[in-house]
């Protein structure tokens, strides 16, 4: 079986110039307004895993992006799904100098080339019929060829025709090989693999028969059997890394001129990630478990780091770059430049410090990442990550390691573990709430933790059997008055609020929930009602406190499940609840999405089971994500409908649901992967954020929250120059406003109706004609007539 080689491949795309200026020692800069209908991404780039020069640039790359920087100007550009990637996974980076071109290959076997401006994809091993491990682990240049190591054998690609030429399956009988290094040495091709070093004749009439392979058996010391994970040619001498275990560590072969094999006593014992030899052909780099260190062709040792940034190193891949400077993709501080010694400056593009996402809140502009998760069983996964928070374009954490708060109060676990949610004050952006499955409700002003709240100083109760002051906090939300609702799991009073005057109380549901009392997002509904999520099967539990918070006599609960007149539920398994602008309740289960269109009714009639919404797709009528387990459900300023799903992507609907709007999934758009956790809006400027458990994307939709009158506050672009082909934007309306844009003699040119606070003008007349250059006024009023506005803008073409 071979990879069919494709015809040459056209352009792919253009690199989206967005370019940031790098700061003193970290570039940490806000990014700026997208235009609608544009992504950006929100990837942490802390994380790195391969580094690589090329073009007077250092390029570096995470999992999911990577980003080209030049240290003669200190620029920054991002490169990811965003603009120049078609993957995520990266798996490493190689440059090719005589083609000026990077390559950014993938644990998938897809293949991105970038060269100047222009990125290419070549995804040949991605899309083949091959089975197994298609991931691509090591390249190897010729010229402009360069050798694939696979997870299955080896690909030989002609880069600068941009064509699969051969593919070689270099095991025994043509078996499968994981090649995670090539090198040439005297007359020969090596194979570093995970089954053995692999050798053939350079010029072997057939390379791609395995019967013009063999593998080496001389090593000694029950090596021959592999694994190895690098090999190179140093100055005259072939290197091969031996990867031991855990307790016998690496061995580093050497191979000169007389064939036989000795071992590099220095490094003997050390964990060797690869080798790399500088462009130069002069020195070698060899990255450790926590150092590294660099030699000449004597192989003698001439610099060394341990330590970086106040932290010990844990370089994945380090390079020496022809300013006699280190470049290292470290494991948590981003890409490292170091002379040498435990010195070295980090050079990165803002974003989150890590990926981790389990819930999101965004109000005012601010956007707030919970960083914790739970495990299947919902006990701890101890993560200590605390929450991001993107404010006027930049991020920051907040942290253990930046505020002596998060190390917490109790002694379960040593610091704030799993922070599993988060809510905005909806009057104050920089005024927040975390909730801990740990130490309880922690209060933020300004960026910083202030207060703990757990059983000493609040209604909150510990766990249940629980030691070490162990409290946990998963839902929250506010009500329209001002009031903070949370749950408060695996506790005799699951329900607790904090007044907007900063009284304490909880609530309990007696024996109704039959001593199960793990619950976890709530809903402080516009009629008063609390809808709470009860994980693991159980569906939903609603609450009333009958408008009395200090009264607890008139308090109503119900459950509801799957059963017809007890809920109606699709499936007991709920992930997510929302109320969208007409006080109905959309919920999302394992099985789709069902909605409480009178939510009154749970409590004042016996018929209150929700509704699943059938739509007419292809001539068939179905239920609406019928098949899909639903994460995540938003609602945006026009009363649309963000539901993102496990394995589906994200799906915006119509406000009664029975339109799809749009799908994004990974396949097409930026998304780097299809498991949506968590969705939030920031209505100001209608950017919607969806976490996927690869990272954070955000979409520029064109909804957003409507005033409370016509302001016509904005008009995006103003002017519109000729080059500019996008949607204008007119912000700060009235929901479902009527807007009329007309030309100065007050012909009318174009009409429409906002979507919540925001209407969208495409530049043309009614007709889908380009409108002529000149000024064109836009009248704006609400339904009812009662507010009105009026603006300008000015179109060049």
């Amino acid at each position: 079986m071979s990879i069919a080689p494709d015809p040459p491949m056209s352009l792919n795309r253009i690199l989206f110039p967005f370019v940031l200026v790098l700061a003193a020692t970290c570039a940490v800069h806000a990014q700026s307004q997208q235009a609608i209908g544009e992504w950006r991404d929100h990837f942490p780039y802390r994380n790195t895993v391969a580094v690589a020069e090329g073009g007077d640039n250092i390029y570096c790359a995470t999992a999911t992006g990577l980003f080209r920087y030049n240290p003669g100007s200190g620029e920054i550009l991002r490169l990811n799904k965003v603009s120049a990637l078609n993957d995520v996974g990266i798996q490493g980076l190689a440059w090719n100098q005589p083609l000026g071109m990077l390559l950014v290959y993938y644990t998938n076997g897809n293949l991105d080339l970038l060269q100047g401006e222009s990125s290419y994809n070549m995804g040949d091993i991605k899309r083949s019929s091959i089975l197994g491990n298609k991931g691509i682990y090591s390249v190897y240049f010729e010229g402009t060829t360069a050798y694939l190591g696979c997870g299955f054998g080896i690909v030989k690609v002609d880069l600068a025709r941009r064509e699969v030429r051969e593919t070689w399956f270099i095991g025994p009988s043509g078996a499968q090989v994981q090649v995670n290094g090539i090198t040439v040495f005297q007359d020969s091709i090596y194979a570093a693999t995970n089954s053995g070093l692999f050798v053939a004749h350079r010029f072997a009439p057939n390379l791609a028969s395995f019967d013009s392979w063999y593998k080496r058996t001389d090593m000694g010391n029950g090596m021959a059997q592999g694994p190895f994970n690098a090999t190179t040619r140093f100055g005259d001498k072939l290197l091969v890394n031996y990867k031991g275990s855990a307790s016998n560590k690496d061995t580093l072969l050497l191979l000169d001129g007389s064939n036989v094999w000795g071992r590099y006593q220095p490094l003997y014992g050390s964990i060797n990630r690869n080798l790399n030899v500088s462009s130069d052909g002069l020195f070698l780099v060899v990255p450790h478990e926590n150092s590294l260190h660099l030699y000449d062709q004597d192989l003698t040792d001439v610099n060394s780091v341990y330590g970086y940034l106040g932290s010990y190193a844990e370089p994945l891949q380090a390079i020496r770059s022809f300013g006699a400077l280190l470049w290292i993709a470290d494991k948590n501080q981003g890409l490292v430049r170091s002379p040498g010694g435990d010195v070295g400056v980090g050079v990165r593009p803002n974003g989150p410090n890590t990926s981790n996402t389990w819930r999101m809140s965004s109000s005012g502009g601010a956007l707030y990442v919970a960083t914790g998760a739970l495990a299947g069983n919902w006990t701890n996964t101890f993560l200590k990550d605390g929450v991001h928070y993107l404010q006027q374009g930049e991020w920051r954490t907040i942290d253990r390691g930046t505020y002596p708060l998060m190390d917490g109060v109790n002694d379960f676990g040593g610091a704030v573990n799993d922070v599993v949610n988060v809510v905005v004050d909806p009057e104050d952006p920089g005024h927040a709430f975390l909730g801990s499955w740990d130490e309880g409700l922690i209060e933020l002003k300004n960026g910083q933790p202030v207060t703990i709240y757990n059983a000493d100083n609040s209604s909150l109760l510990t766990e249940i059997n629980s030691s070490g002051g162990k409290v946990n906090v998963f839902g929250l939300d506010y009500d329209r008055d001002g009031n903070l609702w949370m749950t408060n799991p695996i506790t005799t009073s699951p329900i607790v609020v904090r007044t907007a005057d900063g009284g304490w109380h909880s609530f309990s549901p007696g024996n109704l929930l039959n001593g199960n009392t793990l619950v976890s997002d709530i809903i402080a509904a516009s009629n008063g009602y609390k809808w709470i999520v009860r994980p693991r099967g159980n569906g939903l539990l609603v609450f009333n406190d009958g408008g009395t918070i200090t009264e607890t006599g008139d308090d109503q609960y119900k459950l509801l499940n799957s059963t017809v007149g007890t809920g109606g539920l699709p499936a007991p398994d709920v992930f997510c609840a929302e109320e969208d602008e007409d006080g109905q309740v959309w919920v999302g289960t394992s099985k789709g999405v069902a909605v409480f269109y009178t939510p009154s009714a749970i409590f004042e009639s016996d018929s209150y089971d929700a509704q699943q919404i059938l739509i007419e797709q292809d001539g068939n009528v179905q239920i609406l994500l019928e098949t899909e387990s639903v994460s995540a459900i938003t609602v945006d300023g026009a009363n649309r409908k963000w539901i993102g799903t496990q394995t589906g992507g994200v799906f915006l609907i119509s406000a009664d649901g029975r339109e799809q709007i749009q799908h994004f999934t990974a396949a097409n758009s930026p998304l780097p992967s299809d498991n949506i956790v968590a969705i939030a809006i920031d209505g100001v400027s209608g950017e919607v954020y969806l976490a996927t458990d690869r990272g954070i994307m955000s979409y520029r939709s064109d909804a957003t929250e409507s005033a409370d009158e016509n302001s016509c506050a904005k008009v995006f672009p103003n002017p519109v120059h000729e080059t500019y082909a996008g949607p204008i934007a007119i912000t700060g309306l009235v929901r479902d406003s009527e807007v009329k844009i007309t030309d100065v003699s007050g012909n009318l040119v174009y009409r429409t109706t906002s979507l919540g606070g925001q209407a969208i003008w495409t530049g043309n007349d009614m007709s889908g004609n380009r409108v002529a250059t000149g000024v064109y006024l836009v009248l704006a009023t609400d339904r009812l007539g009662t507010f009105k506005c009026n603006t300008k803008v000015l179109v060049a073409r």
